[in-house]
């Protein structure tokens, strides 16, 4: 009994040896070599815009490395990374854009059902952001096709997740294929296409 006892401490131990090791590594920052660790996913898309608002035609460009959402589902361990610039339009707007957006995503093709990387890269999206109160009326927002987010009036902030979770979905293929899949279509002749077509009956159309 004691021995079972002993292995019983022993085990416990070592999980709890084991356990704290992999919380030093997700809470580890940057080495001196550069190396960065991405255990611990970092959720924040929130930027400050007091000065921007207070200066008028002020610019600003912020590198972003190693995002993640949870909008976003399969994406892989090496997030999202974009850089961003946002421009002071008057007292009461800002213009951002997203530039060189990557990411990749864990899929399941819907042609042969194996599993791939998916490359996603945006080169450009912009959008507006306007104090709520302040944003443009009912019946322009509906004529026009602008897109608008909403500035924090209280904080003075701006979060531009959904900026960026909705550049990713614009560009998100209707069908997904892995490269062995895409590479066999594009290799089909437009021939061989329209031979599935064919008709195998008389039809006779008056």
């Amino acid at each position: 009994m004691k021995d079972s006892s002993w292995k019983k401490k022993d085990k416990v131990i070592k999980e709890k040896i084991v356990k704290e090791k992999t919380i030093k590594q997700k809470i580890a920052k940057t080495s001196p070599g550069g190396t960065k660790e991405h255990s611990l996913r970092d959720k924040i898309f929130k930027i400050k815009i007091a000065d921007l608002l207070n200066e008028t035609g002020r610019e600003d460009q912020i590198v972003f490395d190693h995002k993640f959402s949870d909008q976003l589902l399969n994406l892989n361990d090496e997030g999202i990374t974009w850089t961003f610039v946002i421009q002071s339009l008057d007292t009461n707007s800002l213009l951002g854009t997203l530039t060189d957006v990557t990411a990749r995503f864990h899929e399941i093709c819907d042609s042969c059902r194996a599993s791939f990387l998916r490359s996603v890269d945006i080169p450009l999206y912009t959008a507006r952001f306007v104090f709520e109160d302040e944003a443009i009326k009912e019946k322009e927002l509906a004529e026009s096709e602008e897109v608008v987010f909403h500035i924090d009036p209280k904080a003075e902030t701006i979060n531009i997740e959904d900026m960026v979770v909705q550049s990713i979905f614009l560009n998100d293929p209707f069908v997904k294929r892995c490269d062995a899949c895409t590479k066999r279509l594009e290799s089909v002749d437009d021939e061989e296409d329209l031979g599935e077509f064919e008709s195998k009956g008389n039809i006779i159309f008056s």
